[in-house]
């Protein structure tokens, strides 16, 4: 086992200046009346340490240190909390688990695994510092938002990394995980929608904003499944489908990941047409609505609705299967498959018009063009996703509205393709 760069003077500073991070968090809550036992001067001495124990396992090139390094914190940690405890007869381990992986920030840091050692102890700082925010957070959960939450994790983390990550089936147009990551994301808006909506005053504007920046189809079957149980607010599902999940769709995923992925000024001229219609069609639909917008709106009663998340996640494969047998058969109509992509994904069809950009295979204007058919396609995934709506309001608004939107968009990307 060797170091990944050599003990130097930058390690040490780094070191310090974590212990000294850890350190002055626990200042500042010890002279609000908080009992810690780790203050500014023990907190940069034990990262020291650490950082000391990388030197000598430089120096000697033995395993053993290593192993010292461990006993040597764990020794230090117990007798640290025994006095703890003796002195306040609180049981409580925080103390002890944070000294040990201080101690360890310094060593990682020592060792040159800079990315390592700084995340783990800015996280060290922030769990710390935060703990009555969360103690509070955790004390006004129910039931349900508990079960939620474990729900969501064991879908993220203990399923989805055992499905294979493999194209099966005829034409390999079925990824077990990637089915299972779109039912992830799809809980996890449902998840921060439920949240949002119920601790903010502007939730549903929030969350919509927020989850649009994974998913504009995603969030809009979020708020059509709410849409559902809460009818008397009609007209505020309808503009934030209509305008929120939009929004970020067409300047974040389209113009800004356009932009990052080719770094070509070109491809944003002639994307403009498409930015103007966009533009103007967003802001009529703020101006008509920018009331129902901001609404308070209650949270759905359910934090995790499993079944809706399987829901989307079918349409969405379904959309996809479409997309993928289409480039199989034709793949000659690349229009044709970035439509259909972007139905299911305008981030995922973005970057492919980029990689096609870079790898010299399309002019900058057809790859505008390409990106006008791939929002216009975004915007028509809301009527889509409107289908379901049990709620012939939002239903016949939001189709009507994204069909419009969606041939105007179209009409605005064929003019990139006569710029000059």
């Amino acid at each position: 086992m060797n170091p990944v760069v050599l003990p130097s003077l930058q390690d040490l500073l780094l070191a310090i200046a974590l212990g000294a991070i850890v350190g002055l968090e626990n200042e500042y809550r010890m002279l609000h009346g908080v009992r810690i036992y780790l203050g500014l001067r023990t907190s940069v001495f034990i990262a020291m340490l650490g950082y000391l124990f990388a030197l000598l396992y430089y120096i000697t090139s033995n395993v053993a240190v290593l192993i010292t390094a461990a006993g040597v914190i764990v020794i230090f940690a117990s007798l640290l909390y025994e006095a703890k405890v003796k002195l306040v007869h609180y049981p409580g381990a925080t103390t002890y688990v944070a000294t040990m992986i201080l101690f360890f920030v310094g060593l990682l840091s020592g060792l040159g695994y800079y990315q390592y050692a700084t995340i783990i102890g800015v996280l060290l700082a922030a769990l710390s510092f935060y703990k009555r925010e969360m103690l509070s957070v955790i004390g006004r959960l129910t039931r349900a938002e508990l079960l939620a939450a474990i729900n969501l994790l064991v879908i993220a983390f203990v399923i989805l990394p055992l499905l294979p990550n493999m194209y099966l089936g005829p034409y390999q147009f079925f990824n077990p995980f990637a089915f299972w990551l779109i039912v992830s994301a799809i809980s996890l808006l449902f998840f921060l929608q439920y949240f949002i909506i119920k601790y903010s005053e502007r939730g549903i504007l929030f969350s919509t904003l927020i989850g649009s920046i994974i998913s504009g189809t995603g969030i809009a079957f979020a708020l059509i499944n709410l849409g559902n149980k809460v009818r008397s607010k009609a007209k505020t599902i309808t503009y934030n489908v209509l305008f929120s999940a939009n929004l970020p769709m067409i300047f974040g995923q389209g113009l800004i990941l356009i932009y990052f992925t080719t770094i070509s000024a070109p491809i944003v001229y002639y994307f403009l047409p498409v930015l103007a219609t966009s533009s103007i069609f967003l802001a009529i639909l703020w101006l008509l609505g920018r009331k129902e917008l901001t609404e308070k709106i209650e949270a759905p009663q359910k934090p995790f609705p499993i079944m809706q998340a399987l829901e989307f996640a079918v349409l969405f494969f379904v959309i996809l299967s479409v997309s993928r047998l289409v480039d199989a058969f034709v793949p000659q109509i690349l229009p044709l498959t970035m439509f259909f992509s972007g139905i299911a994904n305008v981030a995922g069809s973005t970057v492919s018009i980029g990689l096609l950009f870079l790898d010299g295979k399309i002019a900058a204007s057809y790859a505008a063009f390409l990106l006008g058919l791939s929002i216009a396609a975004g915007v028509l995934g809301k009527a889509i996703v409107a289908l379901v709506s049990k709620n012939r309001a939002i239903k016949r608004t939001v189709i009507a509205a994204s069909v419009i939107f969606c041939i105007v968009t179209l009409a605005a990307s064929t003019v990139s393709l006569t710029m000059v």
